[in-house]
């Protein structure tokens, strides 16, 4: 083959000895691109990595030994002043003789790298759209919408192997005054100071969501009415302790209901739920508020 051979391709072309894995020829552009010198003495491991040289004997050589060729193959290149590039090569036998054909894929990693990072920002992006749509945009706790779907999980998980959640409706006492006395930039406090209160009492496996205004949603995961108790006493003393302007503690009405496994096969679980809690609710506000009522089909309203 004649010198000039290649010349103009801009890739590098390289005949080499299957069994020595000397280089035999090279084209003009695989001179510069590896900084050799004519006549070249050199072996294949003088211009790849150890590993793709250890790549090259333990599987590629065997393939275009019984196939005659070995496409697409990536390898990492060394150039000039020992630079570790990229490359893709296709290989082909003939006569023991191995034809390299090796393009440098510098640009196509950079592509691809930065391809990736775009994808990883893009991911990120979504990660944070995806969590401040889920959040209420005062507290941090999560809307109502964010709170059905958190719940509805939990409801298919009991529907496959029954445990029992507690929906607990939790309202702040004399909110409306409140408001009116202290304004509603202390009316805003209050409710984001109580809700990084509730975050503190829950479990990572209950639900705690704003409802609405200054309602709360609070759903326990496997909890009866021995656990809805010992939970409400403890939360209500740890409400007591947010102090409002004028000196007095913080109170607020808790309405719950018990799902009970019959109950999974209600067209609505959530609303037959809530409308459970919603009236004991209500029987705790029309009794002196400050406390726990809980909706029992059999007894009423008993107060915790």
């Amino acid at each position: 083959m004649n010198e000039w051979v290649g010349e103009d391709f801009p890739c590098l072309l390289i005949k080499s000895d299957i069994e020595t894995t000397n280089i035999i020829w090279l084209n003009p552009f695989a001179y510069d691109y590896l900084g050799l010198k004519k006549p070249v003495e050199a072996k294949i491991a003088k211009i790849v990595s150890k590993a793709s040289l250890i790549f090259y004997e333990s599987y590629i050589k065997p393939i275009i030994l019984a196939n005659g060729k070995y496409l697409e193959v990536q390898i990492t290149l060394i150039s000039e002043g020992g630079r570790r590039v990229p490359a893709v090569a296709n290989l082909t036998l003939s006569d023991n003789i191995v034809y390299w054909a090796i393009y440098v894929a510098e640009e196509r990693d950079k592509l691809y790298q930065e391809l990736l990072e775009a994808r990883d920002l893009l991911e990120k992006k979504t990660e944070e759209l995806t969590a401040v749509s889920r959040k209420d945009s005062l507290t941090p706790l999560l809307n109502r919408r964010a709170a059905k779907d958190d719940i509805n999980v939990l409801i298919t998980q009991s529907s496959r192997a029954f445990f029992p959640l507690s929906f607990l409706l939790l309202d702040i006492d004399f909110f409306k005054d409140i408001n009116d006395t202290f304004g509603h930039d202390e009316g805003d406090k209050v409710l984001v100071t109580l809700s990084k209160l509730l975050l503190e009492q829950v479990r990572e496996t209950d639900v705690v969501a704003r409802w609405g205004g200054e309602e709360f949603l609070i759903v326990l995961y496997n909890a009866n009415i021995e656990s809805i108790k010992s939970f409400s006493d403890r939360l209500h003393n740890a409400i007591e302790t947010i102090v409002l302007p004028n000196g007095n503690p913080l109170t607020v009405s808790i309405g719950g209901a018990v799902l009970e496994q019959d109950e999974l096969k209600e067209s609505d679980v959530i609303a037959a739920q809530l409308l459970k809690a919603d009236k004991a609710l209500y029987s705790a506000k029309d009794n002196q508020r400050a406390h726990t009522r809980i909706f029992d089909k059999e007894k009423g309203f008993i107060r915790l």
